[in-house]
């Protein structure tokens, strides 16, 4: 259930759009002939077109997604925030030139879609300094470690390309160290108990020469002539000592200096200056809805204590003798729930995921192309991730894969593979972004484009379906989505406690204990994530599930006998990922659709 979350204020100002924005914007039924279409339909071609081409200039992500070179790394001071800000103004002004009633359907969307993601990027600007750029999920640093890692060397000039990009490297550090130096004259310091993680991670950065993970091994540097590989390398490793690893190590060492000295206690955005008015803000960006964190609070207790009935239930059906606490530690430690290899997790998902893929014709009327699986998480990421993720289809690799983590299998219970493999591969992550990404019919900014309740809520939806499916015949299994659901309700109730109501970690990691399964390791994580790493992201999973069985509610009743619930999933999936508020209209369009047309 981890999908790899960035909607931080760095993603505010140097991602946020990194997916947003089309080189074109085409009718429902194709794309009109320029002299035939609207003044309208032509002014948002040009937005989308100028907004395209600058995300493909400035995006690293869009850069390695398309093949295209890297010749910067992310540029993290406020003025270039402010010369992005500006341009996302400019943007704006130029999209309120453009009349709704001008528009088709698809083009309204595309319209809202610009306009909200704009308007939420211009806002951001004023939050700038409350975002942390070293914490493990939100630093631009692994992304940056990426480029480096994955470059490929074709030709001589290739050498020259990377040696000029490990050049850029240090001032990109220094000023991560400059950030950290002015926010810290400002009051706002990463918690004590995440320097913890912080401290390590960017410790393990510190190996020079051939051991550096910016050397170049002899099986990347096959095409290269032999003297040039070595020459190249005794430079490498040169760069790496003199310039590298000196940057890298002042900026550890500022941290574990003063920095630390003057790290808070306590966790959570409410502590620093404009910190609750941060919070409100990501919880709008990640939720799409306009609801205070005292509402979401209520809304998590209200759905932890549905879905401990639920359980409750189970206990009673299994014939366990035990009272709910003693149940808990039953599914916790029982020997039967781990598995004994990693390999058997990947096997039971495997299990899980055929069944599914047996039901799949029944609710939806069109799947993606590209095939999915599961595997194991790479080594190295095991340490650093709670659980695993599910990795889309590229051109390198064309097959969707949820990634698993095969560590410490004491922790790995399969008591929540069933819901897990569902909400992570099909029909959840792989059936939306693996469909968007293959929607020729949709503008290419709209099958990059990706909001996290949005995303998030449709995967627990669409493990939700399991049930309707009449899988989850294994009344532990059902047991385990009921947990799973419950994990999310939690998330709910500690994200706004440690953010918003001053809740002490302490207080977040009882509560958890007290309702979950997870480990103490896990939920020492998590909750790290949820009140310095990323706060907010965590609330769309369940706020954006809640929302589609309101909108599947509203269209059932609306349609009556007419509801095919294969359309409505392709009504929710065939026009790519919208903040909720719009998909809503959306749904509006469809329900109207619908009730028009003749009844089959």
């Amino acid at each position: 259930m981890n999908s790899k979350p960035k909607q931080t204020v760095l993603t505010i100002f140097l991602a946020i759009f990194v997916s947003f924005f089309t080189a074109s914007c085409q009718k429902e039924s194709g794309q009109a002939p320029d002299s035939f279409a609207s003044r309208s339909s032509n002014i948002l071609k040009e937005v989308a077109d100028e907004y395209w081409n600058y995300l493909l200039e400035e995006s690293i992500y869009l850069r390695l997604k398309y093949g295209l070179k890297i010749h910067k790394h992310p540029d993290i001071t406020f003025s270039y925030a402010k010369t992005q800000s500006d341009f996302a103004s400019s943007i704006l002004e130029k999209l309120k030139e453009v009349k709704p009633e001008e528009l088709s359907h698809e083009e309204l969307l595309s319209w809202e879609i610009l306009r909200w993601d704009a308007e939420n990027f211009i806002e951001g600007l004023k939050f700038y300094w409350l975002y942390i750029p070293v914490t493990p999920y939100s630093s631009p640093i692994p992304f940056v470690h990426r480029v480096f890692t994955t470059f490929q060397f074709k030709a001589e000039e290739d050498l020259d390309h990377y040696s000029n990009l490990l050049k850029k490297y240090p001032p990109f550090i220094r000023s991560i160290q400059e950030m950290l130096e002015e926010q810290h004259k400002k009051g706002i310091i990463v918690p004590k108990e995440e320097l913890g993680m912080v401290i390590p991670f960017l410790s393990s950065l510190l190996k020079g020469g051939e051991q550096s993970q910016f050397y170049v091994k002899d099986d990347r540097l096959e095409a290269m002539e032999e003297a040039l590989k070595n020459e190249f390398q005794e430079n490498l490793v040169q760069a790496i000592d003199s310039e590298i690893k000196p940057a890298l190590e002042s900026l550890v060492d500022f941290i574990k200096g003063e920095y630390l000295s003057k790290a808070p206690d306590s966790v959570g955005l409410w502590q620093y200056p404009e910190g609750r008015e941060y919070y409100k803000y990501l919880v709008r960006v990640n939720t799409t809805l306009e609801l205070t964190p005292e509402e979401i609070h209520e809304i998590g207790l209200k759905h932890v204590e549905t879905d401990q009935a639920k359980v409750d239930e189970i206990r009673v059906s299994v014939g366990f003798k035990g009272n709910a606490d003693e149940f808990r530690h039953f599914l916790k430690t029982d020997s039967r729930f781990f598995p004994k290899t990693p390999e058997e997790i990947g096997e039971r998902l495997t299990l899980y995921m055929n069944s599914m893929s047996k039901k799949i014709d029944s609710f939806f009327l069109k799947t993606p192309k590209a095939p999915y699986g599961v595997k194991r998480l790479e080594p190295e990421l095991e340490g650093s991730m709670t659980f695993g993720y599910y990795d889309a289809p590229t051109a390198s690799e064309p097959k969707g894969y949820y990634k698993y983590n095969g560590s410490n299998l004491n922790e790995r219970s399969l008591v929540w593979a069933e819901g897990l493999v569902y909400h992570e591969l099909v029909p959840g992550h792989h059936f939306h972004i693996a469909s968007q990404n293959e929607n020729e019919t949709l503008p290419e900014f709209r099958r990059e484009n990706i909001h996290n309740a949005f995303t998030e809520g449709w995967a627990e939806y669409a493990s939700w379906l399991g049930l309707e499916m009449g899988l989850f015949q294994d009344p532990y299994s059902l047991c385990g989505r009921y947990m799973m659901d419950m994990f999310l309700s939690t998330r709910l109730v500690v994200d706004t406690g440690m953010n918003h109501l001053e809740w002490p970690r302490s207080q977040a990691v009882k509560f958890m204990k007290d309702h979950l399964l997870e480990s103490d390791t896990q939920i020492h994580s998590e909750t790290l994530r949820y009140s310095t790493d990323i706060p907010a992201q965590s609330l769309g999973y369940k706020l954006g599930s809640i929302k589609m069985f309101e909108l599947r509610d509203k269209v059932i009743k609306a349609l009556g006998e007419k509801f095919d619930i294969r359309k409505f999933h392709h009504a929710i999936l065939g026009n790519g990922s919208m903040p909720l508020p719009i998909l809503e209209k959306h749904i509006d369009w469809f329900i109207e659709k619908e009730l028009a047309s003749p009844k089959k």
